[in-house]
């Protein structure tokens, strides 16, 4: 009876022991479980979302770039960027919302969004400013609109970008490390699971040897082999299985057993993925900083150095060993800034940038003790909850160098265009008298031996006379063509009233030639007024001038509102112009017709061009042979017009 007793006592205990380690077996399995959760529902998700972000934050600064310096960007291209900015980045936005919604809760992980938000809206913002400045081949002609979209590319976007792909690396470092947390975790979970498995399979054998022999033969080998494999499984043997026959709780143990070792190969084999991925993005990240045009420095609240890329040795002719752990101040030493405050100020706000070395003079001191005018662009980043500042610094000696330069060429052209505008007025005022004086004496022969002079001779009087006139003509032009827009001052301008004047100044060619004039209720624009002025009357002329004989001339002036620019058009029902001479007609003293069939200079419309030069806009012109023409032409509005005096 004791003996029964006693076995059934020991197998109670096995069987208490056994149901304990299913217990922490299971809790342990747990753990695992919901780390593994943690990795494949939190920290994967998040570096997906970053790279993909990374990605096409790259993918925007080259189209960007490409459709400003490339006129004739692919439709393709275009098609691409347009997708980023309408649909990629802010569908992007919303996948980093919600997922930041959802590890809110979470101590552990946290994903920082509003600074990145807040650079995908301004790049958004920046690439629709791009595609609205350079929509057709003229935009890239006008050098206001190209100096603006380089100012955007050059130094908006490719800022944002920079500091972007900054935010995008440091986030994805705290989750790369946060993914090796998870994983130590994990394996920590196995191992102590490995280790259960042992110490139970030890008691389980130390109790069985009480036990009768077939007690010990029925549950030692299970046992033991449920052992040896859990060894093997610490080991890292993870393609351990074990064959246990029945249906007790050791079969069952074994076949969860080998449930979780197959589930462990998988899961190892995706870690193993990542974080061979993981090490290929840091590694990428590390080329990109170091070849990076700019020196980059990472230093701490007490300007103490923590990295530098080579681009810090080459500037400043110290090596990384002299320069990490050192203080910033041997780079950029406080007497060197008129603000030293500006550091304390970054860290301080937090989410500031400051530049310095952009509109003052600032210097980096050298190893060999020379100073180098450069510009600095600090921002601030958190890595492992340490606050630091990147500063990213530009050598500007070459800069600076053109800048004297580009000041000096200013300078010379200043003066140049005063020695030309005098050398112009000089030129035409005597050119003019002996023009003078061929026609006085003309008129003195034709006076006093008129009736004496051969029909030949009276003939060539003619045409010197008719010759001296033309010069005289276009000498006047050419004076009035070169003081267009000197010492003028804008002024607000209603085109009713000039209109006006100006049919009230054509009104005997209005009425010789039966013309019609019909216009809007015209806007008020900001321009000289005596420029806009000629440049209304120069194209009425021009519509009654080339009028066909057999029609009376009709004029109709319209305008629109472009937001930017008011847009005019003055369209007529004339002859026309070829579709090949539309673009000559502006050119000075360009003439499409005999002087016999029609009369003037042919220095009208390279009027109208310099006078909407003047005032920052542009002319061109729509026209059929025999149809009709229409002028159209931009003033744009708020700008900074340009002063010839």
């Amino acid at each position: 009876m004791r003996i029964r007793t006693k076995l059934i006592l020991s197998f109670g205990v096995i069987i208490c022991i056994l149901f304990l380690e299913i217990v922490l077996n299971q809790i342990i399995s747990d753990n695992a479980t919901k780390t593994y959760q943690k990795l494949k529902s939190q920290a994967l998700p998040a570096l997906r979302i970053l790279d993909k972000y990374e990605s096409i934050n790259n993918e925007l600064f080259l189209l960007t770039s490409n459709k400003v310096y490339n006129n004739n960007l692919p439709l393709n291209s275009q098609n691409r960027l347009n997708g980023i900015l309408e649909v990629e980045l802010p569908y992007l936005k919303t996948e980093l919302f919600i997922l930041s919604e959802n590890l809110a809760a979470n101590d552990q992980i946290v994903l920082k969004y509003p600074e990145i938000i807040e650079f995908t809206n301004n790049l958004i913002l920046l690439g629709n400013r791009i595609n609205t400045l350079l929509i057709t081949k003229d935009d890239y002609l006008d050098s206001n609109k190209m100096q603006v979209a380089l100012g955007i590319v050059e130094e908006d976007i490719s800022k944002i970008h920079s500091q972007l792909n900054t935010s995008l690396l440091l986030l994805k470092i705290n989750y790369g490390n946060l993914l090796e947390d998870y994983q130590n975790e994990f394996t920590q979970n196995l191992k102590s699971l490995s280790n259960i498995i042992l110490i139970t399979g030890i008691i389980g054998i130390l109790f069985g040897i009480v036990v009768a022999y077939l007690v010990i033969r029925s549950i030692s080998k299970p046992i033991g082999d449920l052992n040896s494999a859990a060894l093997r499984v610490s080991r890292g043997d993870y393609a351990t299985d074990i064959n246990l026959k029945g249906r007790d709780e050791l079969a069952t143990l074994g076949n969860s057993f080998n449930i979780m070792t197959s589930s462990l190969r998988s899961n190892f084999e995706l870690i193993k993925s990542n974080n061979k991925e993981i090490k290929q993005q840091e590694e990428r990240i590390r080329k990109v900083i170091e070849a990076s045009p700019a020196a980059i420095i990472l230093m701490d609240p007490k300007k103490n150095i923590s990295l530098i890329n080579l681009q810090t040795e080459n500037l400043f002719g110290y090596s990384r060993r002299e320069l990490v752990g050192k203080s910033a101040e041997k780079l950029i030493p406080s007497k060197l800034i008129q603000n030293g405050s500006l550091v304390n100020n970054v860290f301080a706000s937090r989410n500031k940038i400051d530049i310095l070395g952009k509109d003052q003079n600032f210097y980096g001191l050298t190893k060999s003790g020379k100073k180098v005018p450069i510009e600095v662009r600090l921002n601030y980043i958190e890595i492992h909850n340490q606050d630091m500042i990147l500063a990213s610094i530009i050598d500007i000696t070459e800069r600076k160098e053109k800048e004297v330069e580009i000041k000096m060429y200013v300078d010379q052209l200043k003066s140049k265009n005063k020695e030309l505008e005098q050398f112009s007025y000089i030129t035409s005022h005597d050119l003019q008298e002996p023009l003078r004086t061929v026609l006085s004496f003309i008129d003195v022969i034709q006076d006093d031996y008129g009736d004496k002079l051969d029909p030949d001779m009276s003939m060539y009087l003619k045409y010197i006379s008719d010759a001296s006139t033309r010069m005289s003509n276009l000498i006047k032009s050419l004076l009035d063509y070169s003081r267009i827009g000197y010492k003028g001052v804008v002024e607000t301008v209603d085109c009713n009233e000039l209109i006006e004047s100006v049919e009230a100044d054509l009104k005997y060619k209005i009425e010789s030639s039966k013309a019609e004039i019909s216009y809007d209720t015209l806007p008020i624009v900001d321009g000289y007024h005596l420029e806009l002025r000629l440049l209304f009357q120069n194209l009425i002329t021009n519509a009654i001038k080339f009028h066909k004989k057999t029609e009376v001339p009709k004029i109709n002036i319209s305008f629109e509102d472009k937001i930017t620019h008011w847009q005019f058009n003055v369209a007529d029902n004339g002859i026309g112009i070829p579709k090949e001479f539309q673009s000559k007609i502006f050119v000075i003293f360009q003439r499409l017709h005999n002087r016999e069939d029609y009369d003037g200079t042919g220095i009208g419309l390279s009027h109208c061009y310099k006078i909407l030069e003047l005032h920052g806009g542009k002319i061109w012109v729509n026209s059929e042979v025999g149809i009709g023409s229409t002028f159209h032409f931009t003033i744009p509005k708020n700008i900074n017009f340009k002063n010839n005096g």
